[in-house]
């Protein structure tokens, strides 16, 4: 995955709720939210679904007896995009460094968060006795994390703090539309591109100005459309996620490039998929619908 020539975006794992593989999801994929993100030498993780565990094998097929520097982003703690954590490859190689960063979510720290994953009595294996080296950034809302030219390691700062010679910027804003704790929305800025990784939410009788700004000008707007808008009316209000419409607007109101539909359903096929991508290019011409394999270089 190396190359300082790309700010590539790959997708891993697209669904949400629970993993759903079948004949029903050959195409798109029934693997939970994974999305891995090349800025240069710069591998980030986003989320830590069902899709992480076949990356992580990838990530150490081809890391060629070289270091793994590897920074995972989760967003906030449901199962669904956790639930690869455990299998996750390089956890159990000593040449592999994680940095792990998250939200606090009821009081809980990330490490505390993702800790119980992979211990007894609900795994075999302790990760605290794995031979990576693992470190936790709980996140607030006044840090962002950089990378500086030259520099393999991520860094976190102060917002307002002013730093040359930054290579890659995340920045995160928390949304409480996602019961009961909310969930962390990713900035990440590579090389003049930007990209949003906006999932898990849900927007109402209006966007929450603040994450406009957050996603304004984007190149690429990866954002949570998990619902039919019949099927959110009927039963889904509340439930934490977007609809199509919610997405298309959004993309709208911030201006982005590209809009991607992701954390689908798993209850719905390839083809109600299809046909929920048609709906939003009559609103946002740009859009498309997530799959697993699916890459969108930023600076092609």
């Amino acid at each position: 995955m190396a190359g300082t020539q790309h700010f590539l975006v790959h997708f891993w794992g697209v669904r949400g709720s629970y993993p759903a593989p079948g004949p029903h999801t050959l195409r798109h994929g029934g693997n939970t939210a994974c999305v891995a993100v090349q800025a240069g030498t710069h591998t980030l993780i986003l989320d830590a679904g069902s899709g992480i565990i076949r990356l992580g094998s990838e990530l150490l097929l081809h890391k060629g007896g070289e270091a793994l520097n590897i920074s995972l982003l989760i967003t906030h703690g449901h199962g669904d995009h956790l639930i690869g954590f455990p299998f996750f490859s390089p956890l159990f190689d000593p040449q592999a460094n994680i940095s792990i960063f998250g939200p606090r979510l009821a009081d809980q720290g990330i490490e505390q968060l993702v800790t119980p994953l992979m211990s007894p009595p609900y795994f075999p294996v302790d990760v605290r006795t794995l031979p990576s080296c693992r470190t936790y950034h709980t996140l607030n809302s006044d840090e962002q994390i950089i990378w500086r030219h030259g520099a393999a390691d991520p860094v976190v700062i102060t917002k307002q703090e002013h730093v040359q010679d930054v290579e890659v910027r995340v920045a995160s804003m928390i949304t409480n539309s996602h019961p009961k704790n909310g969930a962390l929305i990713y900035r990440v800025e590579y090389a003049g591109r930007c990209l949003i990784f906006a999932t898990d939410v849900e927007w109402q009788e209006r966007y929450d100005p603040a994450f406009v700004a957050f996603a304004e000008g984007a190149d690429l707007l990866i954002h949570d459309a998990q619902y039919t808008s019949a099927d959110y009316q009927n039963a889904k209000q509340g439930f934490g996620h977007s609809t199509v419409e919610m997405a298309t607007g959004v993309a709208r109101a911030a201006h982005v490039r590209q809009l991607i539909l992701f954390h689908h359903e798993p209850t719905y096929n390839d083809s109600k998929l299809d046909s929920m991508e048609a709906e939003a290019r009559r609103s946002f011409a740009r859009t498309y619908s997530a799959w697993e394999g699916m890459e969108i270089d930023l600076l092609a």
